[in-house]
């Protein structure tokens, strides 16, 4: 019985020194150090997914990228454009930060590509392709931009008529299988599209596919398509035919929002052009939804369209005829109780000189954008479109091209107008890379790029927005807490 007590006795007073013990150099709360703010680090890795190109009779397809020059980054790394199906096989590569890279086909297909870059190359690496088709079906100018691998990403302004040959490309770049479905959004609605649902692509994979061959009997001028990544990631881009009146590639639409603008709209010269709108509430909410003009001298409502009611989950089209006649402008969408994202399909010409963009609301500038693909010479010209939406803006417009040093040039926008400029050009270049940055103390302001070339008795264009480029990321930092290893009240 003694052995018995004594041994209790211990054990109790071991365990009333390792409480005290913990009581007395647990740390207190308002002792305790804050923990440090997350930093922000240059990017290390980046990759770029760039669709397919089928090649039509006498197109001409040329691709470029760049890296934008950068002060204290570090040195080290590489970037290139490679085969989606053989990496080994490697188009172009950039040499340095700043030095454009680029490359042209005649005659054939483009397969999709892969952009990569690591180390001092992988901060707003960027990459895009222009497509030339002189005459005939698709003629004119295609632009696209070769986009991050992503889960979610939406396309306004396609369609599934049976003029229209628009084709929906998925490319898987990563070592896994992806699983995705597509949707289809038209003016009565979700479309029933039970083909485009689960589709499996494979590492290095990638898949075409014909809109309107997801539901042959749902024949709509306008659709929305909503491309959805269940697992992994993969690169999507629509191209949208119609036969003589040309081809181009949709933009992303933007992330919805109830403030958007659509930058780029061409200057449309007299009756022949139209530019219609269209406007998707994708949370099912219905709203109405103000559009402006912000034009050459100000902003504006278009007659009889200054307000138009956006059911949910139907896509709303809007016919603005010639509304930017003689002056390129900016499209200013203000919804009410829901967030949209918007889309516009412009035609330029008639009959066989028709010709066809698409646009898309996109981001103000933040930091830098880089549109890589750009031309000029002879009968084609390259201009910028700058959107001061609020208030005066100032933008600096940087070129580096295939020859010649960068030039730079300082444009200013008054507030509520749409000024367009030619783009600064390096000397002896035929291709070149323009990079915009809004600048200190600069309101809001957003960008679009177009490349018209006169074929025939009109003339062919492409637009691009900027987008601003991603060159750092976020670092959650971490710290020492013992505080975890003893008892809190």
């Amino acid at each position: 019985m003694k052995r018995t007590t004594l041994s209790l006795a211990v054990v109790v007073a071991l365990l009333a020194a390792v409480v005290g013990l913990a009581i007395v150099t647990r740390p207190t709360e308002s002792k305790a150090a804050p923990p440090p703010a997350a930093s922000r680090v240059p990017m290390q890795q980046a990759e770029l997914s760039c669709p397919n190109i089928r090649e039509l009779p006498g197109s001409s397809t040329a691709i470029s990228a760049l890296t934008p020059p950068a002060a204290n980054t570090a040195g080290g790394g590489e970037a290139s454009i490679v085969d989606l199906g053989d990496r080994t096989k490697v188009r172009t590569r950039i040499e340095a930060p700043g030095k454009l890279a680029s490359f042209g086909v005649d005659n054939v297909d483009v397969p999709p590509l892969v952009g990569n870059a690591a180390g001092a190359f992988a901060p707003g690496f960027s990459a895009g392709a222009v497509t030339r088709v002189p005459s005939g079906a698709g003629r004119g100018l295609a632009g696209v931009a070769c986009e991050a691998p992503t889960t979610d990403r939406w396309f306004v302004g396609t369609s599934t008529a049976e003029n229209r040959d628009a084709y929906l490309y998925l490319s898987n770049s990563k070592d896994t299988p992806a699983v995705v479905d597509v949707e289809l959004f038209g003016p009565n609605g979700p479309i029933d599209a039970e083909a485009g649902r689960g589709l499996t692509l494979a590492p290095g994979a990638t898949l075409p596919l014909m809109l309107r061959t997801l539901n042959p009997s749902a024949v709509f001028p306008g659709v929305a398509v909503h491309v959805i990544a269940r697992t992994g990631r993969v690169g999507a881009a629509i191209r949208d035919q119609e036969g003589a009146v040309g081809t181009d590639w949709l933009p992303s639409a933007g992330a919805p929002g109830r403030n958007l603008v659509i930058a780029g709209l061409p200057a449309i010269a007299g009756e022949a052009g139209n530019v219609q709108l269209m406007l998707l509430s994708p949370s099912g909410e219905s709203t109405d939804v103000q559009v402006s003009v912000a034009g050459k001298v100000n902003t504006f409502r278009p007659v009889e369209h200054e307000s138009t009611e956006v059911k949910g989950n139907k896509l709303t089209v809007v016919d603005l005829g010639p509304v930017t006649r003689g002056d390129a402008g900016a499209l200013r969408l203000t919804a009410g109780r829901a967030d949209i994202i918007a889309g516009v399909r412009v035609v330029q010409g008639s009959g066989a000189d028709a010709e066809v963009a698409f646009l898309a609301a996109g981001p103000e500038l933040t930091g830098r954008a880089v549109v890589a693909e750009n031309r000029s010479g002879g009968a084609v010209a390259t201009t910028i479109s700058l959107t001061a939406p609020k208030g005066p803006a100032k933008v600096k417009l940087t070129s580096i091209g295939d020859k010649g040093e960068p030039v730079s040039a300082d444009v200013e926008v008054p507030a509520g107008t749409t000024v367009q400029v030619p783009a600064p050009v390096p000397a002896g270049a035929a291709r070149f890379a323009v990079i915009a940055e809004a600048q200190p103390g600069s309101q809001p302001v957003h960008a679009a790029r177009t490349i018209t070339e006169t074929m025939g008795k009109a003339a062919a264009f492409t637009v691009q927005p900027f987008v601003p480029t991603v060159e750092t990321v976020v670092v959650p930092n971490a710290h020492e807490d013992l505080s975890l290893l003893v008892p809190q009240k």
